[in-house]
């Protein structure tokens, strides 16, 4: 079972690469923010080996905890890897957990693929599974429930930043939930305009 990978990133495309190990070449399945990684740069993923009768798939993730909510959105009925590899392409992991533990069914539905009747399944299978699993994911949950304003989400993809741009200026910018809208769509464009 292959669970971390290192190496070369010889080939992206739209959802998969091929990381050269030592000579190597392993075919990866990963979430989108992969396919604009640079060739030639070293690579560190934390790998999902899947094995089914006809193959042996491998799915890459930049941190354990992406991996760990890969696996467990596989427990959820009817969800496979390529949806739950979409789910982790279309939000990120924190704005994901906390569209299930505040029962926010539009955020879900932005993920291509899942209707309100799959969200539904999706809160009711995972919530008690994700509160389990907040600690080991070192997040807290009064604090990412905050953290996440569907507004300014909304602000932003309207002015044509993408939901991953957001996610991680969110993630890396630590918003007071006490600051009006205005504020907080400064403090990530300032940050969007450092990044590029």
């Amino acid at each position: 079972m292959i669970g971390h990978l290192e190496g070369k990133l010889i080939y992206n495309n739209e959802d998969n690469i091929i990381i050269d190990v030592d000579g190597v070449g392993y075919q990866v399945e990963v979430p989108g923010i992969y396919t604009k990684k640079d060739l030639n740069k070293k690579l560190e993923l934390f790998i999902h080996t899947y094995i089914r009768e006809d193959a042996l798939d491998l799915y890459g993730f930049e941190t354990v905890e992406e991996k760990k909510l890969f696996k467990t959105l596989l427990s959820v009925s009817r969800v496979g890897p390529k949806a739950a590899m979409n789910v982790l392409s279309s939000l990120s992991y924190e704005r994901f957990i906390n569209a299930i533990l505040s029962e926010n069914v539009s955020v879900l539905k932005e993920v291509s693929g899942i209707g309100p009747k799959t969200a539904q399944r999706l809160i009711l299978e995972l919530k008690s599974k994700i509160e389990d699993m907040l600690p080991e994911l070192q997040i807290d949950k009064g604090k990412s429930m905050d953290k996440y304003d569907e507004d300014l989400y909304e602000a932003l993809t309207q002015l044509g930043y993408s939901k991953k741009e957001v996610d991680k200026a969110i993630d890396n910018l630590d918003l007071d939930t006490e600051l009006q809208l205005e504020e907080k769509i400064k403090n990530v464009l300032s940050y969007l305009g450092r990044e590029k």
